[in-house]
Order: C-alpha cells, then sequence, then structure tokens
C-alpha cells in the first residue's frame, strides 16, 4: 500500500489549465468576440440542465402533495413534468456527445498544442456520470409515464 500511495510517483508533472472548447480558436489572437459561439453553446446547455433540475423538483413536489390519491390531476401534473424533465436531460446528454465527438476539433487542437509541449497529448473518455445519464433520463421518463397512468387510474375510479 505503501508503494502505491507514496513512493510510485511519477517524476513530475507538467499540468496546463486547458479549456476544450467546441470551437478552435486561432492561435495568438484572442478577443472578447472569439468566445461568443462557445458561450452560447454552453448558454443552453446550461440553461437546459437546470430547466430540467427545477422541473424535477417540481415534479417531486407535486407527487408528495398527491400522495395521500387525493386528486388525480397533481399526479397527472407531477408525470407530465417529469417527462419534460426527461426530455430536457435527454438534450443536455446529446449536446455533450456533440461537442465531444462532432464539433472539438482535436486534431488542430492537438496539433497547436504540440508546438509549445511536443509530448502532448489528449484523451477523451466519457466519465461514470456521463454512462449513468441516460439511465437517468429512462427513469425519469418512466416515473412521467408511471404516474400520469396512476393519475388516469385514479380518475375512473373516483367516480
Amino acid at each position: 500500500m505503501w508503494n502505491f500511495w507514496y513512493t510510485n510517483q511519477s517524476p513530475s508533472k507538467n499540468c496546463t489549465h486547458a479549456y476544450l472548447s467546441p470551437f478552435p480558436l486561432i492561435r495568438d489572437e484572442h478577443n472578447s468576440t472569439s468566445y461568443d459561439s462557445a458561450i452560447i453553446y454552453r448558454g443552453f446547455w446550461t440553461v437546459l440542465m437546470l430547466l430540467g433540475v427545477v422541473t424535477i423538483v417540481m415534479a417531486s413536489f407535486f407527487i408528495i402533495c398527491a400522495a395521500p390519491f387525493a386528486s388525480h390531476i397533481l399526479y397527472k401534473a407531477g408525470g407530465g413534468f417529469f417527462i419534460i424533465a426527461g426530455v430536457f436531460f435527454s438534450l443536455v446528454v446529446m449536446m455533450y456527445v456533440i461537442w465531444v465527438q462532432a464539433m472539438a476539433d482535436l486534431e488542430n487542437y492537438t496539433n497547436m498544442k504540440k508546438m509549445d509541449c511536443p509530448d502532448f497529448a489528449v484523451y477523451v473518455r466519457y466519465g461514470w456520470s456521463f454512462m449513468l445519464a441516460p439511465v437517468g433520463v429512462f427513469f425519469a421518463l418512466l416515473a412521467g409515464m408511471l404516474f400520469l397512468l396512476v393519475g388516469r387510474s385514479i380518475y375512473l375510479h373516483s367516480d
């Protein structure tokens, strides 16, 4: 254990801060307008993510208020909000995949960085949170459909 954590370390690291923008930057040209398209893209991404979180919270409150099977309308509203949140989160996941796979010009970015650091390498990896995001989308859509079904069942049996 001691060897793994303390003595088996790499010699030294050359850390450089990098923001991999999907829109390539021209070398030595860093004015305020060169980031506009990236800011707009990230703005849509952020807004969709926040709307998804707010929608999930609202859906949860509707379902909690409808918990004693009192109102079929609250169950249907909660189910609708869960479905809307699933759509928002699926758009966020698709925007991320489009950013990493299609829009990020990794070859030019690597060539530009190799001018300063010859042994520079870019590794694109999807983390565990990205792997769980489609599962969360599926469960949000499933919960929405189930709560819509519960609301309909309560409406049909309330007479």
